[in-house]
């Protein structure tokens, strides 16, 4: 079983860049990852966003696993918390071989055919949240459900 991220590139925050790195790593001796950044697009004029996004997501659909269990984040996706959360997906790790990819978005959102694309949508929360934010939320969230998989002390 693998976990698989993908992600437009992005080095807005190198601070976020370090702590997405750290829990990537901590990951790591739990399943194996694979974190696959897809070339984010230039220029941000309100005109170009519509643009910006329907190129960011084909670039996505093409880097999606043909197998596998798709998870695409959205704020109107499902909920979870957090021992939710690692329930559903230690069930995940169990019935798929084929590992679990996580899509996430850029700062333009996702096209419909992403979303359509997702075994599931997941919200990490109703407000919005920058995209790099947003990855290490999840990434947090994903270490955390490693322990409490393995009854490592580590959640509160």
């Amino acid at each position: 079983m693998k976990f698989r991220f993908l992600w437009p590139r992005s080095t807005a925050d190198a601070e976020l860049v370090s702590v997405i790195d750290r829990y990537l790593n901590r990951i790591k001796h739990f399943y194996p990852i694979e974190v696959r950044e897809v070339l984010g697009e230039r220029g941000r004029q309100a005109v170009q966003r519509g643009s910006i996004m329907r190129a960011q997501s084909a670039r996505l659909m093409e880097a999606i696993p043909k197998a596998g269990y798709i998870v695409v984040l959205d704020e109107r996706g499902r909920a979870m918390d957090s021992l939710k959360f690692a329930k559903w997906l230690e069930r995940l790790t169990m019935d798929q071989p084929h590992g679990v990819t996580f899509v996430l978005g850029g700062d333009v959102g996702l096209a419909e055919a992403v979303r359509e694309r997702a075994d599931l949508l997941l919200s990490l929360s109703e407000m919005t949240l920058p995209h790099q934010l947003a990855r290490v939320v999840l990434l947090e969230q994903i270490y955390r459900a490693c322990t409490l998989m393995r009854n490592i002390p580590y959640h509160k």
